[in-house]
């Protein structure tokens, strides 16, 4: 072969492989083994004194609806979510002046598994429905906030006799391991029936500082037969890099509801970007969502994650703002209520599609 012959072959091969991996790029799929298959990750803030109880009545939204004598359910995925305790100290860097300690590490998994609050009004609101043969094809998962260890706290607590100061990589992980064995060990004792425990959420939405510590954590996380979960903001440190990180599924924020200045093509950018990563997507909104021009903002989301293959593709994550779901479910007008039927509908189609994935890998 000439040699001309060879570099227009090897020209040809390179359009080859440039056109094959441009078209192998997908999202984090909507179901999937990474995400220990959950579709739809409702973000349920609790734990904060200034947060909801979350009693079984406000999860109900969540779990299902009810269609005249049909019962669609909806979120599979259950995210407790914290970054303040409310009482002035955080456990993320950024939300107040003071660090959460281990006495707030521990309150926070208090709250957690509070008796007919958070995880256990979710079982309850389940065994509720098994009692009347109403279950979902596939049991609902559980992801609990882990905290961040934020570097050069000197007040962390005590551990082992020892005072752990966060000035060393050594003393952060060993406090997310203490953390990651309290969890688990109350975990099997709760007598949740109704729920499984997929894993730990990275609470911090930048990988800022734990270059090496993230990866550690994770490994010791998956050694426990868990999976590890990351959101980050839009253009947050490591977000493109989260699985070297060492996480098992990240979702993108693409922070579009929030800023009326931010034209709508962030949808497709950050869409975009999460199918070049291999990302889920998080739909955002709040109550603001009461207002025309912020309920457009999220029809601009569901529009866009519609033209990008988003909700027939991707795993989601859902931002409410803290009790959106619940709040639109019940709201006094009917255009709200609607706005909640519209999304209960989204998420009922996608667990109808995860369930037939579910069938299909059973056989």
């Amino acid at each position: 072969m000439g040699i001309r012959k060879i570099k227009a072959a090897l020209i040809g091969m390179g359009v080859l492989l440039q056109f094959l991996s441009a078209h192998a790029q997908q999202y984090l799929p909507l179901a999937s083994p990474q995400a220990d298959y959950i579709t739809d990750l409702a973000l349920i803030y609790q734990g904060g004194a200034h947060r909801p109880d979350w009693t079984a009545e406000q999860l109900t939204p969540y779990v299902y609806r009810q269609q005249g004598k049909k019962t669609d359910f909806l979120f599979d995925g259950f995210l407790f979510i914290e970054f303040k305790n409310g009482k002035g100290k955080d456990y993320s860097i950024g939300y107040e002046k003071e660090h959460a300690g281990k006495e707030e590490w521990s309150w926070l998994l208090d709250r957690n598994f509070e008796q007919g609050k958070a995880i256990h009004a979710l079982n309850d609101v389940l065994s509720g429905l098994a009692k009347k043969r109403i279950k979902p094809l596939r049991k609902r998962k559980v992801v609990l906030t882990l905290p961040e260890p934020i570097y050069d706290q000197k007040d962390w607590g005590m551990l082992d006799g020892k005072m752990l100061s966060f000035d060393n990589e050594e003393s952060r992980f060993l406090a997310c391991k203490w953390y990651i064995d309290d969890a688990l060990d109350r975990w099997s004792k709760a007598g949740l029936d109704q729920v499984e425990l997929s894993g730990f959420y990275w609470v911090a939405e930048q990988s800022t500082g734990g270059k090496t510590l993230i990866p550690r954590i994770a490994e010791y996380i998956r050694s426990k037969k868990m999976k590890f979960y990351w959101i980050p903001y839009w253009k947050a440190e490591g977000h493109g890099s989260w699985k070297a990180a060492g996480f098992d599924a990240a979702y993108q924020q693409p922070n579009h509801f929030f800023d009326e200045h931010i034209p709508d093509s962030r949808i497709d950018e950050a869409c975009d970007f999460a199918k070049q990563h291999e990302m889920g997507m998080e739909l955002e909104f709040d109550m603001r969502v009461e207002q025309p021009a912020f309920e457009k903002r999220l029809i601009t989301y569901i529009g866009g994650f519609q033209k990008k293959g988003v909700l027939d593709e991707a795993a989601m994550a859902y931002y409410e703002g803290g009790n959106g779901i619940m709040k639109l479910s019940g709201h006094k007008e009917a255009r709200m209520r609607e706005l909640y039927q519209k999304l209960a509908a989204i998420i009922a189609g996608r667990q109808q599609k995860a369930d037939a994935y579910y069938k299909q890998r059973r056989r």
